[in-house]
């Protein structure tokens, strides 16, 4: 095939060119050539420009597939296939899981009700200066209902050449969020270690390069339609004990309760990675999505010590880096002392 990915340099995007390289497909990139990362790996084309504004580089190219992991907004979808048109195969689009409505029940599947952007927020993304409309961050509530309307541009100029993939938590080396980074490292340097909440409190994952494996290949066998994407749920603590049997760590782990690490005055999900507190109703089984359908259509994640002994290695380089995830040593230290009981002292 001939296989475009659009915004090909990034940690999925680049995951995807290279699995599709491997393969034997020929692969080409388009990137804002803003990165010393954006000449691409060796053996794929580099087509330079800007999916919010010059999409010249497209122009008289036709693709089997076009692999999009970058669209925020639904103008970014419109755009890009009004400059591929009709010289597109299959459109792969990346989404997120935080496309539904709420979490508030486990086993949120495809069918599913999603979350439509208001007319707001729909306002706000074109407001966006072109700088910052590629970056998750930009959006903030928005991000999921605004995913949602990619997806549904997308279905409707496509129908069954389109192919929706609703990405869970992705992990692995080069991962820019650190947040299964900040775990593999805490636990890597040993000694007490607070632990967040219930210990079978449920949290679910997908290595980077099954995500890209599974990807291709729907493309490869002509599938459609929407699928979760990410692993099945698992205990937080086998992930916990993964890792510090894969590190060798002589790490303790210190159970905390929910209350106790907001009591220390710990943030969800970015100082206290892959955690959220369960009086958070909403997102209460945000990490419990039911997943069966991308199982039965191929999918097949890499056992879990495998991802975590490439996090290792490859964090290991880079401990001069600071994390963007993981708790701040004052806090933790705050948490281990159990604010709860100096409370109640």
């Amino acid at each position: 095939m001939n296989v475009l990915v659009v915004g090909g340099t990034g940690f999925l995007g680049g995951a995807v060119a290279r699995e599709a390289l491997a393969r034997g497909h020929r692969v080409a990139i388009f990137t804002r050539g803003h990165n010393a990362t954006d000449a691409g790996p060796e053996g794929i084309e580099v087509l330079t420009g800007d999916r919010h504004g010059d999409l010249s580089a497209l122009k008289d190219r036709a693709f089997d597939l076009v692999v999009d992991t970058c669209a925020f907004a639904p103008e970014a979808v419109t755009s890009l296939l009004d400059a591929l048109s009709p010289a597109i195969g299959r459109y792969a689009l990346v989404t997120s899981v935080s496309v539904y409505a709420d979490f508030k029940a486990p086993g949120v599947s495809e069918d599913s009700p999603a979350s439509r952007a208001t007319p707001e927020q729909l306002e706000m993304a074109r407001a966006l200066p072109p700088e910052q409309r590629s970056s998750a961050a930009s959006y903030d509530k928005a991000y999921g209902p605004l995913k949602r309307e990619c997806e549904l541009v997308a279905l409707e100029r496509l129908g069954e050449r389109a192919l929706i993939l609703r990405s869970g938590l992705l992990v692995g080396a080069g991962d820019y969020t650190d947040r299964l980074t900040s775990w593999v490292r805490r636990v890597d340097q040993g000694g007490a270690i607070p632990a967040p909440g219930d210990p079978q409190r449920l949290v679910q994952l997908v290595d980077v390069r099954d995500a890209a494996r599974f990807i291709v290949e729907a493309a490869e066998r002509n599938m459609g339609g929407l699928f979760n994407l990410t692993g099945r749920p698992f205990p937080f603590a086998d992930l916990l004990e993964a890792i510090r049997r894969v590190t060798g760590s002589d790490a303790r782990l210190v159970w905390r309760s929910d209350e106790a690490v907001l009591a220390a005055g710990l943030e969800p999900w970015t100082e206290v990675p892959l955690w959220l507190p369960h009086a958070d109703e909403a997102f209460r089984h945000f990490l419990e999505i039911d997943v069966e359908k991308a199982f039965a259509h191929g999918f097949k994640p890499r056992p879990l010590d495998e991802t975590l002994r490439q996090i290792l290695a490859w964090d290991r380089t880079r401990r001069g880096t600071p994390l963007k995830a993981g708790m701040p040593p004052e806090k933790e230290a705050a948490l281990l002392a159990d604010p709860l009981r100096a409370q109640a002292e």
